[in-house]
């Protein structure tokens, strides 16, 4: 088999796909402040989000902190509030009875599957086959089903998305087997949770995101983060809970984030700019800076504004491209990424997916403390 590349001049021909992802969030019963958080994040997701898009909710398992029938009914009132879909998957807090019954019963039904948006196949992984706390495997039956899957998607020119607890290197068995898929197969990005901080990691080919735990939280305040895939460029930003309103650049990607299987910025004198804004009040402008030149952005919908601006004399390297906003109240949006002009910058990778980290990077509320159970943090 041979390396997974996007193919060339592929632009992806699907629509923008946006999800939010809330962290871990270890409830233990109705009324604690994991709980309460998650009702006052899925009250902003229906306020600001839900409305316009947005195309679903994660959940990347440790739902419940020990696995109780009472905390997965606490979880599920609020998740039945939700005004757009919703996925979730095992984590190893879920199953602290040595179960899946109460995850399967209150949760989801299927511990692992796949749907379709656009043009992109996500793929919920279980990562404990066996319901142990201390499992952490893919086990070899679903290994099958997951190559299958990402044969299909790779024959109709699909791209994939692996919604998994944990870093593929944190998995006990099945990890040797699962980075030769992600070697060979069309996998954009994996999305999870388990480390309890905001951490990206970039191997070259994949990218690896893990979002901030909402309960047993050690780094930062409480939010959740919005992920889009838009022509095939991955866009990741944490929103902290009480500050809804969002710029998130979507088009072109950060050169933190540019990989081989995502679209790098031309090198051409016009270069397109895409931006998702959302904010509880109508937002009335939106402008784009490189440098020294200054555009307006236009609406193409609800949230999505688009642009063009002239690089001719921006020289090779990489640039500050900063978005602003206004809406109707008067408030003032912005956000910023670094871009690459010229060839994609050339970076050491390790073979173990998590010493790929890109480090802080304060603006997205990755602040490379590392604060987890699995790094620097408590045992919990």
């Amino acid at each position: 088999m041979t390396t997974y590349t996007l193919p060339s001049g592929t632009t992806n021909l699907s629509r923008p796909v946006s999800w939010i992802h809330i962290g871990d969030t270890h409830i233990t019963g109705p009324g604690d402040s994991s709980e309460l958080a998650l009702g006052q994040i899925v009250d902003e997701i229906n306020d600001v989000y839900a409305p316009a898009g947005v195309d679903f909710v994660f959940l990347p398992g440790d739902i419940a902190d020990n696995g109780s029938a009472s905390a997965y009914r606490a979880a599920r009132a609020h998740l039945d509030r939700l005004k757009v879909p919703w996925y979730a998957i095992v984590g190893d807090h879920d199953v602290h009875e040595r179960s899946f019954a109460n995850f399967q019963t209150y949760v989801f039904s299927t511990l692992h599957g796949a749907f379709t948006i656009g043009n992109y196949r996500f793929l919920r992984l279980n990562a404990f086959s066996e319901p142990r706390p201390d499992a952490f495997s893919v086990d070899a039956q679903q290994l099958r089903w997951l190559d299958e899957q990402l044969e299909q998607a790779s024959a109709r020119g699909m791209q994939a998305v692996l919604l998994l607890h944990c870093y593929p290197s944190d998995l006990k068995q099945g990890s040797a087997e699962l980075s030769e898929l992600l070697r060979r197969s069309p996998v954009l990005l994996i999305d999870m949770g388990h480390t309890h901080y905001n951490e990206i990691s970039n191997d070259g080919d994949v990218l690896y995101c893990a979002t901030r735990s909402t309960g047993q939280i050690e780094e930062g305040p409480v939010g959740y983060s919005v992920i889009t895939i838009d022509r095939a460029v991955v866009s990741w930003n944490f929103v902290r809970l009480g500050s809804p309103a969002l710029v998130a650049i979507t088009h072109p990607a950060d050169h933190r984030l540019l990989t081989t299987r995502t679209a790098a910025a031309p090198f051409s004198q016009r270069m397109a700019v895409s931006a998702k804004i959302w904010s509880p009040s109508p937002v009335k402008t939106a402008r784009v800076l490189l440098r020294n030149k200054e555009v307006p952005l236009y609406p193409r919908d609800e949230v999505s504004w688009e642009g063009v601006v002239d690089t001719l004399g921006i020289p090779e390297g990489v640039h500050r491209l900063l978005v602003t906003a206004q809406n109707s109240t008067g408030t003032q949006l912005a956000s910023d990424i670094w871009i690459s002009l010229g060839d994609r910058l050339e970076r050491d990778h390790s073979p173990i997916d998590q010493e790929n980290a890109i480090g802080a990077w304060p603006e997205r509320d990755i602040l490379g403390t590392q604060l987890g159970p699995n790094k620097n943090g408590r045992k919990w």
